[in-house]
């Protein structure tokens, strides 16, 4: 006997490992970039990357050394 999710068990694993996937990026991007941007777009969009990475405390950026 085969055990099969159900299609909410399916939806919550998938939301799980794309969120997980968003994390993992945006941790990868904000480490190799610079924390501020002469851009005020680029620095806005930069500032919610580092949100979504979780970058508080002793995390640093690429120009943080």
């Amino acid at each position: 006997m085969y055990l099969t999710p159900s299609l909410l068990e399916g939806a919550i694993l998938l939301a799980f490992e794309v969120l997980t996937l968003l994390v993992t990026l945006a941790t990868i991007i904000s480490a190799l970039t610079p924390t501020r941007w002469d851009n005020q777009a680029m620095d806005r969009l930069f500032h919610y990357v580092n949100l979504i990475a979780g970058n508080v405390g002793h995390n640093k950026n690429a120009d943080d050394g």
